[in-house]
């Protein structure tokens, strides 16, 4: 009897059931008889969650798979088997994440709100947003090269920001970055229309690198190691 207790196939593994759970999270989402401000709600739960797991027990998992450790727990499951899977969960139901996002943009705009990308706004909200972008966008947002001379830089755990491609008149390819700082809001409002603001920052990134030309730009957000222990006799340094 004891030996049957051993076999891997009565456990449930620890990261994989917490995804699962999260799962339910979305499925809340996903439920088209709530309001779609609700389900909006439970989809930015399920994103935090998500943040949350990369930053401690991905990372963690992570770590253990760059020290060769293979150590197993009772589901027999090494470090790098359930990063794989991990990624093939998420993979397989980020799909259904999207179907999800798009179903409430579409049922909010039947309720005349709309979420839009700035090519997507009509010549009066792209003179509204201009009017944003230079007054309050503008003063605050960091734009930094990237080449032999400037270093890549730190960038902060949840920073968000755009990676950006660029040409000069002489022809000349360079790199560099646009932080957005988290005191921007998320989205412009102009009336009842809300525009994503590294879609506003991606059209004007050329005003904040004079003299270059924008070829090719993408967001990114950093998800850092949150899983740190900290020495007890250390811990006042931090006080």
């Amino acid at each position: 009897m004891a030996n049957d207790l051993n076999s891997s196939q009565l456990y449930f593994n620890r990261e994989l059931s917490w995804l699962q759970f999260n799962s339910r999270v979305l499925a809340q989402a996903l439920d088209t008889t709530l309001p779609p401000l609700e389900r909006l709600k439970f989809l930015a739960i399920y994103g935090t969650n998500l943040d949350e797991f990369y930053m401690i027990r991905v990372a963690g998992l992570k770590a253990l798979f760059k020290a060769r450790i293979q150590e197993t727990g009772p589901d027999k499951l090494t470090p790098k088997e359930q990063l794989e899977q991990i990624h093939d969960y998420l993979h397989k139901e980020h799909k259904v994440l999207e179907t999800c996002y798009t179903s409430i943009i579409s049922e909010l705009h039947e309720n005349a709100v709309h979420v839009k990308n700035y090519d997507a706004l009509n010549d009066d909200e792209k003179s509204a947003v201009k009017k944003i972008f230079f007054n309050e966008i503008y003063p605050v947002i960091i734009p930094i090269a990237v080449d032999a001379t400037h270093p890549f830089p730190h960038l902060n755990n949840l920073s968000f920001g755009l990676a950006i491609t660029l040409k000069d008149d002489s022809k000349n390819i360079k790199h560099g970055l646009i932080r957005i700082p988290r005191i921007l809001p998320r989205f412009l409002q102009v009336k009842q229309t809300f525009i994503p603001i590294e879609s506003v920052v991606e059209h004007f990134a050329s005003e904040l690198f004079p003299g270059f030309k924008k070829l090719a730009s993408t967001p990114f957000r950093v998800t850092r190691n949150a899983d740190i222990e900290i020495e007890e006799e250390e811990a006042d340094d931090f006080l």
